[in-house]
């Protein structure tokens, strides 16, 4: 926070630990009890208790839940050495994980909004946000 530096999958706009996604509540659950190998998850858990200290809406959210669970799948699913899925990682498969989630959410909203013969939203210019790579 001293750094104003941001904590990438941890944090929601609207979500809190009195409010959660849900969606990351069954990712979680289904994680611990189906992976041999939880170290990843355990850990950004960890950093979810004290970042929620500090503020209620500092929780693991989608994204960040998925990354972690992706990277506890990826090392112990026995396709991939550690090596070889660190990797996978490093080479960006978890940025193309999430522009694919991104990418089926942004077809579907199309689909209904042609479906309800209405225009594409589009959101104020005025209160969008741009990071640059400075900014991370």
């Amino acid at each position: 926070r001293k750094e104003n530096k941001l904590i990438m999958g941890i944090g929601h706009r609207i979500k809190s630990l009195a409010n959660p996604d849900k969606r990351v509540v069954i990712v979680k659950e289904y994680a611990l009890k189906h992976f041999p190998d939880n170290t990843v998850l355990k850990f950004a858990l960890a950093v979810e208790q004290v970042t929620t200290k500090k503020k209620s809406n500092l929780i693991l959210n989608v994204d960040g839940c998925i990354a972690v669970c992706f990277v506890d799948m990826l090392r112990t699913c026995g396709a991939f050495s550690h090596e070889e899925a660190d990797d996978l990682i490093r080479n960006g498969c978890l940025n193309g994980l999430f522009v694919l989630g991104r990418s089926i959410g942004f077809i579907g909203h199309f689909l209904d909004q042609k479906r309800l013969k209405q225009g594409l939203y589009r959101h104020p210019w005025d209160d969008i946000s741009y990071l640059n790579g400075n900014d991370m």
